[in-house]
């Protein structure tokens, strides 16, 4: 039996389904931000300090292209810089609203940011 040198297959994390974010995904189970985008409140089904998937809004946006508007978060607030990362469906009807629009955040208010921060810290237990 002859041993081989060649290494070993390592398995890829962009096919395990592995999450590959930086920053963990926060759901609706705690505070939410609120996004306007110029046409009202987005639902938001969840958010990370990296960036948002919102429910379709009335929104034609596309990959690619930014967005801009109002966050609040508790009492913070103020506007946001986003760039388009994903659409889905991909490929819808224009005249249709997508299902879901997922944003990076470019640019945040810090006070939005700190608000963030301590919504997500873990709570301290004495």
């Amino acid at each position: 039996m002859s041993e081989s040198n060649e290494p070993a297959d390592e398995p890829d994390a962009s096919n395990t389904g592995a999450e590959r974010r930086l920053h963990e995904r926060e759901s609706s189970t705690g505070p939410q931000p609120i996004v306007d985008m110029g046409f009202g409140p987005v639902d938001i089904l969840d958010w990370s300090f990296g960036g948002a998937r919102l429910k379709g809004s009335g929104a034609a946006l596309t990959v690619g292209e930014f967005a801009t508007g109002q966050i609040h978060f508790g009492d913070a607030g103020g506007t946001f810089i986003a760039d388009v990362v994903r659409v889905d469906p991909p490929y819808f009807d224009p005249q249709q609203t997508p299902n879901e629009i997922s944003l990076r955040w470019l640019d945040l208010p810090p006070d939005v940011l700190e608000q963030m921060i301590a919504a997500t810290a873990p709570s301290s237990s004495t």
